[in-house]
């Protein structure tokens, strides 16, 4: 428990300083994970998602109905309204070609939307203990699927905005075990960041599965 509390503490700071970095009281960060972050997303004008096995997204969904919302129907709307929780979403990330449909319907169509009101737009994609469990090699073209997403949403925004100086920024924050990446070895992380469309920003090795905490920028 003081390993998640720190790593909810830390993707709080990521998301605050990442928000932090325009000048706009309008930026949107749309989140994309493994895990039911405890973020305070109150804090930051947040859509976010989810993405998890079909399964766990079920479990918690009947969850979410049958203890916290029978206990605190006040929360209901909020979530109905997605003031306060994530969409969830069902992906199985070793299923790259599926992950990538998820992803696109995600970033791609939310950058045709409401093109002339929308301003800045920062989408963070984090993970957190997910590529400890997937197949060999996959963990890798999973960053290059991530970052390929990303530039098509830069892209597509960039094209849609009708207003010059909108732009959408693209951040992949992670505590999770990276592949190619031995140990704690900095150096062999920003090989890893940059064979996958990524520029490493900051890292951090810790004891642990995943034993990787970082954030890179697409490039």
């Amino acid at each position: 428990l003081p390993e998640v509390v720190s790593r909810s503490r830390w993707y709080n700071r990521i998301l605050q300083r990442n928000s932090n970095r325009r000048n706009s009281n309008n930026d949107d960060i749309t989140t994309t994970g493994n895990a039911f972050f405890n973020i305070t997303s109150t804090n930051y004008d947040l859509e976010a998602y989810e993405l998890d096995l079909p399964e766990v997204v079920s479990a918690k969904r009947k969850l979410l109905s049958s203890r916290l919302f029978h206990r605190r129907p006040w929360l209901q709307r909020k979530a109905n309204d997605n003031d306060e929780y994530p969409k969830l979403k069902e992906a199985n990330f070793n299923d790259l070609n599926a992950t990538r449909t998820v992803l696109e319907g995600i970033l791609l169509n939310d950058n045709k939307n409401d093109d002339a009101e929308r301003e800045d737009v920062t989408n963070i994609i984090l993970f957190e203990g997910v590529m400890i469990y997937l197949d060999e090699g996959v963990p890798h073209a999973l960053l290059e699927l991530c970052s390929d997403v990303l530039r098509k949403s830069q892209l597509g925004y960039t094209t849609n905005s009708s207003t010059s100086s909108s732009a959408a920024l693209g951040y992949l924050c992670y505590a999770d075990r990276l592949e190619n990446i031995p140990g704690g070895d900095e150096d062999a992380a920003h090989v890893e960041m940059e064979s996958t469309g990524w520029e490493l920003v900051d890292f951090l090795s810790k004891p642990g599965l995943a034993r990787h905490m970082g954030v890179a920028r697409v490039v």
